[in-house]
């Protein structure tokens, strides 16, 4: 997998693609949903679509307000999949710089 890493409102390559054309029937699925029982009360829908292949990954977020929120959201999900199977999920800072390692 290339560590090469490329992000832009549009996708530009076959798995970001892909992740548009699965957030788009999302969309679709939402609306006939919507048109089907119009008195049921939703929220807003929020997913994280990611794909892989022997090539590289590729990733959309739908529905959060922005990047960090979907990461927080991911991580949450993760620490909840781990505990369901008697593991424990813990994040640690790691500075990005030499200088960042006194602060800790």
């Amino acid at each position: 997998m290339k560590d090469e890493v490329e992000s832009g409102p549009k996708p530009f390559n076959r798995l970001t693609r892909l992740c548009e054309k699965m957030t788009d029937a999302l969309e679709v699925a939402i609306e006939a949903e919507a048109a089907e029982s119009p008195e049921v009360e939703r929220s807003e829908v929020q997913t994280i679509v990611f794909l892989e292949d022997e090539n590289g990954a590729g990733l959309q977020i739908h529905g959060y307000d922005d990047s960090m929120s979907a990461m927080v959201s991911l991580f949450v999900h993760m620490k909840a999949i781990f505990q369901a199977n008697g593991k424990d999920l813990q994040f640690v800072a790691i500075p990005d710089s030499p200088e960042g390692v006194d602060a800790l």
